[in-house]
């Protein structure tokens, strides 16, 4: 019986040897070390970046129309898929500019790695690249017009890894271009914009 019990044992001690422990231990750290890698790949932003516009001080009145990071949401559904100005700017005030004035961008983090807007008025849309932290205001009419703007930021890692993306949306109102002065030989001054010529007020009579 004693004999019986003592081959018991050794069978048990057998099944149980140091290397199987040391290859358990080797595949959990391994194991481990590839979850650790993982993580470190997915680079994320440490504070998420907070964007806002003023004009002369004052903070212009926003929408937000789209902002998400890693690890919330992709590149791909942080793109706005239908772009209208009309819709993105609905309920806010208008703010009025002056022509020539710029509106300032601040961006409380890190700085985008790329920038774009896209402007709206009447039936005309442009588009550009915000290579400073200002958009400048610029109106060819002689009559105020209204103007929407779309701006998205991007941020990218060195790999160029999306790491999130924040787009906002505003309205202004821009003051009418005023008319040049022309001044003549005799020092009398007239309107070089909306003139009307003598043979044009003689038919207007």
């Amino acid at each position: 019986m004693r004999k019986f019990v003592y081959l018991v044992l050794l069978l048990t001690l057998a099944a149980c040897q140091p290397g199987d422990t040391e290859t358990s231990n080797s595949s959990s750290e391994s194991s481990s070390g590839s979850a650790k890698a993982q993580s470190e790949s997915k680079d994320v932003l440490e504070e998420r970046p907070t964007v806002t516009f003023t004009y002369k001080g004052e903070e212009i009145e926003t929408n937000k129309i789209q902002g998400c990071f890693v690890p919330d949401c992709s590149e791909d559904s942080a793109t706005v898929k239908r772009l209208n100005h009309e819709e993105m700017t609905e309920g806010l005030e208008p703010t009025q500019v002056e022509d020539g004035e710029a509106i300032q961008v601040h961006i409380d983090g890190k700085q985008p790695s790329q920038s774009h807007l896209s402007r709206y008025y009447e039936t005309t849309i442009e588009g550009e690249t915000l290579d400073e932290n200002e958009i400048t205001i610029h109106s060819a009419s002689k009559d105020g017009r209204k103007e929407r703007y779309f701006v998205r930021m991007d941020w990218y890692n060195e790999n160029q890894e999306f790491l999130g993306s924040l787009s906002k949306a505003f309205i202004v109102n821009v003051e009418g271009v005023p008319p040049q002065v022309k001044i003549d030989e005799k020092g009398s001054q007239s309107s070089m914009v909306g003139n009307s010529s003598p043979l044009q007020n003689q038919l207007d009579v």
